[in-house]
């Protein structure tokens, strides 16, 4: 953020999401990836008709819950709304406090930092394990930054380990 001011794009929002929302809303469901994929792709563009689509055989609060995250979107009134709409779940209880966190240490750090909340918006890569982000300003048609936890993305490799990252 702070590189941004300098840069001069003034006024930026703060857009957070996290992928252990959706970890845990499926954890009861046996996927494979391409199923995951498909949902991940689906929220994204928050197709709700795709997502009913692809969910009918799951359990019935799999799918209220996936239903739930394309509408959980704004200011932090969503992290409540959250917590009573998705699953008592450990995952997505964790993520929704974080989540809370990162605003509140956001705005301390940045005074007048507009933040937002898009629980659906889980990364463009699946490789996300966590608290992600999109960093919007005026007059630019995408986001000017977009990052997050990745933290199994070494696990291929021998190295599992926390890790974090964003491009500009």
């Amino acid at each position: 953020l702070d590189c941004l001011r300098s840069a001069g794009l003034g006024s930026v929002m703060l857009d957070l999401g996290d992928a252990r929302i959706l970890r845990g809303i499926l954890a009861d469901a046996a996927l494979n990836a391409e199923q995951v994929d498909g949902i991940r792709v689906a929220l994204g563009t928050k197709d709700a008709a795709v997502l009913r689509e692809l969910s009918i055989s799951f359990p019935q609060t799999t799918r209220d819950a996936l239903q739930a995250l394309v509408a959980l979107y704004g200011n932090d009134e969503i992290i409540e709304t959250a917590r009573r709409r998705l699953p008592d779940h450990p995952l997505i209880r964790c993520a929704l406090d974080d989540l809370q966190w990162l605003a509140d240490h956001a705005r301390q750090a940045h005074p007048g930092l507009h933040v937002g909340f898009d629980l659906s918006d889980i990364g463009a890569n699946a490789y996300y394990s966590g608290s992600c982000f999109g960093v919007y300003a005026a007059g630019w048609p995408d986001a000017v930054a977009r990052g997050g936890r990745y933290d199994e993305v070494g696990a291929g490799f021998g190295r599992n380990r926390p890790a974090v990252g964003f491009s500009l």
